[in-house]
């Protein structure tokens, strides 16, 4: 099975990384404001959301959205290998390049995120998706990890992708952690 991941990542990473400069904004901006209007978003008290990096879904409009709506915002930061954390930034210049050249919070231990009972909602990265939620992920498994320990805590998990990272079905292992929801630029796919 982990070959079979490994090749379906490669595959659907390169043509992800195919898709002009153009597809990926107008994309995104669309993945955007689907995301900023969704109710899970604006009932969050509390944004955990990645830094897009290369080719991704690009997570900056979102974030600043949610510093104009003043919601609390935190960004994930690798500590050591296998081991993330999202920490609060205030605004984006409170990035700096981190683990593989990814923008992460220049962090200070008292800013991270610890449940606390308010509605708080993630957003997921990742390669390739299904229609039931199932992700493959980087390989790394940086996220499966974290949400293992923190799925009671978190109010919704949504995933940001191109249309074309969304099979029907893909393979998954017990301990991968689903996505209650995914956005693309043509729909938002409710995994529930």
């Amino acid at each position: 099975m982990q070959e079979e991941k490994r090749l379906l990542r490669k595959s659907i990473l390169k043509k992800r990384e195919e898709m002009s400069l153009e597809e990926q904004l107008t994309y995104s901006h669309d993945i955007m404001e689907k995301a900023v209007s969704h109710f899970e978003f604006l009932q969050a008290e509390e944004i955990l959301i990645y830094v897009n990096s290369q080719s991704e879904v690009n997570t900056k409009g979102i974030i600043e959205y949610a510093f104009l709506l003043g919601k609390a915002v935190y960004c994930p930061k690798v500590l050591s290998e296998g081991e993330m954390e999202f920490f609060r930034i205030s605004s984006m210049k409170d990035l700096a390049k981190g683990y593989k050249g990814i923008l992460e919070p220049e962090a200070a231990p008292n800013e991270q995120w610890k449940p606390a009972g308010k509605k708080t909602l993630l957003f997921l990265p990742g390669a390739v998706f299904d229609r039931q939620g199932h992700r493959i992920g980087y390989g790394k498994g940086f996220y499966d990890r974290f949400l293992e320990r923190m799925r009671d805590c978190l109010e919704a998990k949504a995933a940001l992708a191109y249309g074309m990272q969304v099979k029907e079905t893909i393979p998954f292992e017990a301990h991968d952690q689903r996505a209650d929801m995914i956005i693309t630029e043509k729909e938002i796919i409710d995994c529930l």
